[in-house]
């Protein structure tokens, strides 16, 4: 099918307290095209996540259009939601707090293929649960692991088989490597450019850092207080930012981001 998989339409978001309002995010609209990467940038505050959380129906206040593959997000009853979840999903900053620390990472896959009725049978969950592990780089054995006893950059690798095991094929990505040493990002960050490539994967990836998009986002949106001030390519953005604040992002970049925009592309997956 043509046209972007994701369309968003002066999509605002607000957050009450008593007689208070306050509107995390103010009129955005950009589209996503199938197989490409967003990048969402702005420091913190400036409605990013809000953004991210509303697309994917976990905000209240919402208000605008959601479009995925045509369908009105915001308008789904609950049947129609369950099947959105199956297709978007999302990936957190926290990769140990996104865990259950009761439960072992092959149980956790497991419980979310019962959940959307992937699975017949506990033993085709775990059989399937042990294949994605090994599809994001773990061993199958890693299975019975609890999240204790994973490195950081492993419980992410967890959480992006989690997210993937129900058929995803949009994904987004709150800050997904911020948590991680620097070259374990550049590992996680080569993985998802192995999946948009091999699976076809759509990504919005929402952070900070300029040097991570460069190496991962087609486009780039920057946002500030809940609006996007600049748009466009990601090489035309980061190369020649015409607003003052994506300036202003690019110039307090840190040398190790710069480090990471070099590590990337001969980091093993």
């Amino acid at each position: 099918m043509s046209g972007p998989l994701l369309k968003v339409e002066d999509l605002r978001v607000t957050y009450r307290a008593g007689r208070r309002a306050v509107e995390a995010v103010r009129g955005v609209s950009f589209a996503v095209a199938r197989g490409r990467c967003l990048g969402v940038v702005g420091e913190s505050g400036s409605g990013k996540s809000s953004l991210a959380r509303a697309i994917l129906g976990l905000e209240e206040d919402v208000s605008g259009r959601v479009e995925f593959d045509g369908q009105a997000v915001l308008a789904l009853d609950r049947a129609g939601r369950l099947a959105f979840r199956r297709r978007a999903q999302m990936v957190f900053q926290d990769p140990l707090g996104s865990l259950n620390p009761r439960r072992k990472a092959g149980a956790a896959l497991a419980e979310v293929l019962r959940v959307h009725g992937l699975a017949a049978t506990r033993a085709e969950a775990a059989a399937q649960a042990a294949d994605w592990l090994e599809t994001v780089g773990l061993d199958a054995a890693y299975a019975d692991r609890f999240p204790h006893e994973f490195s950081g950059g492993q419980r992410q690798r967890v959480n992006l088989a989690r997210a993937l095991c129900v058929g995803a094929e949009f994904l987004v990505a709150d800050e997904p490597v911020s948590a991680l040493d620097v070259s374990v990002q550049a590992q996680i960050l080569n993985l998802l450019k192995a999946l948009q490539e091999k699976r076809g994967i759509t990504w919005m990836l929402i952070g900070h850092d300029l040097a991570v998009m460069r190496h991962m986002a087609d486009e780039v949106i920057v946002m500030k207080a809940g609006e996007v001030v600049e748009r466009g390519p990601a090489e035309g953005v980061l190369a020649c930012p015409a607003h003052p604040y994506t300036r202003e992002l690019l110039a307090a970049a840190p040398n190790v981001g710069r480090a990471l925009d070099r590590r990337a592309a001969g980091a093993a997956v």
